[in-house]
C-alpha cells in the first residue's frame, strides 16, 4: 500500500532517483500524520509544554528516556557492524563518536547520555537509580530493545533508514511549515526551565543533541542517496522507516499513558 503511494511500484530495478526517494520517505511520514498514525504534536509534548506533567511524572520520564539514550548507541554500533562498505562505515562512525563521546577521539564533549544525567541530577534522582534502570517501565524497555534488535537482524541499509526517519529535525526540512502544528508550543528545554525550574547549565543535552542530530541526519541521507538505489532496497527502506515511526509513537504513547493519564501523574 505505502509503496504504491510512493511511486515504487512500477519503478525499474534501479529504483527512484535519490532525491525522489528521499522525498518519498518524507511524503510517507506526512501520510502517517494525516491518518493519525503519528500524532503531531503528540499529547505528551502538549502536556509538557503546558506544565500539566507533575514533577513526579517528569522524573519517571527522565529515568525512562535515559534507557533509550544509553541503548541507542548500541543500535548504531550494530548498524556499523553489519555494514560491509568501508566508506559508509566511516561516515556512520562520525555519528557514533558524536553520540558516544567525542572525547574518545580527542574531542571535548563526552557522551550525550551523560549530558542527560545533568537533568536527572537537577531533579534529585540518584545516579545509582539512573544507572540501574530499575524504574524503567517494562513496556518502554521492550520498545527500546526492539530498535536494537531491528538493527541487529535487518540489513544495514534498513538500519540507516530507520535511524534517518526519526533523526532530530529532519522531518521539518521536508514538511510544509503549516503542517508542523507547533505554534505556541514550548520546546522540552523551555518547558523544563519554565515549569520545573531546571537551570540552564543542566540543559546542555538539548543544545548539543539538536545540533548533532541535524548533522547526523545529513550523514544518513547522503548514505541513502548513494547506496539505497534499487527498487528492492528502497521498498525495504520505506518499511524500516514505518517501523521506526511506529516504534517512536508507541514510546511517546507509553509515556503519556503512564505519566499523564495514569496514576503517576
Amino acid at each position: 500500500m505505502g509503496s504504491r503511494q510512493n511511486g515504487l511500484i512500477g519503478a525499474d530495478k534501479t529504483g527512484l532517483p535519490p532525491e525522489q526517494f528521499i522525498a518519498a520517505i518524507w511524503e510517507e511520514r506526512r501520510r502517517y500524520v494525516r491518518e493519525g498514525r503519528i500524532k503531531q504534536p503528540h499529547p505528551w509534548r502538549v502536556a509538557l509544554s503546558e506544565g500539566r506533567v507533575s514533577k513526579t511524572a517528569l522524573i519517571e520520564y527522565v529515568k525512562n528516556r535515559y534507557y533509550f539514550l544509553c541503548n541507542i548507541n548500541r543500535k548504531d554500533a550494530q548498524i556499523i557492524a553489519n555494514c560491509p562498505i568501508p566508506h559508509a562505515r566511516r561516515m556512520l562512525l562520525r555519528k557514533y563518536i558524536d553520540e558516544e563521546g567525542q572525547d574518545v577521539a580527542g574531542g571535548r564533549l563526552g557522551p550525550h547520555y551523560e549530558m542527560w544525567i545533568k537533568i536527572s541530577d537537577a531533579l534529585g534522582i540518584p545516579r545509582a537509580v539512573m544507572d540501574s534502570f530499575e524504574d524503567v517501565l517494562p513496556v518502554y524497555r521492550y520498545t527500546v530493545d526492539a530498535v536494537f534488535n531491528f538493527a541487529k537482524l535487518q540489513s544495514w541499509i534498513e538500519g540507516v533508514t530507520a535511524t534517518y526517519a526519526t533523526e532530530g529535525r529532519m522531518w521539518k526540512r521536508y514538511t510544509p511549515k503549516e503542517e508542523h502544528r507547533e505554534d505556541g508550543l514550548l520546546t522540552e528545554e523551555e518547558a523544563m526551565k519554565r515549569h520545573y525550574g531546571l537551570p540552564q547549565e543542566a540543559l546542555q543535552f538539548y543544545h548539543v543533541h539538536s545540533d548533532a542530530n541535524d548533522e547526523h541526519g545529513d550523514i544518513n541521507e547522503a548514505i541513502l542517496k548513494k547506496y539505497c538505489v534499487t527498487a528492492e532496497l528502497q521498498e525495504k527502506a520505506l518499511a524500516a522507516a514505518r517501523f521506526r515511526w511506529e516504534n517512536q509513537e508507541t514510546r511517546h504513547d507509553i509515556i503519556y499513558r503512564y505519566f499523564v493519564l495514569g496514576g503517576n501523574s
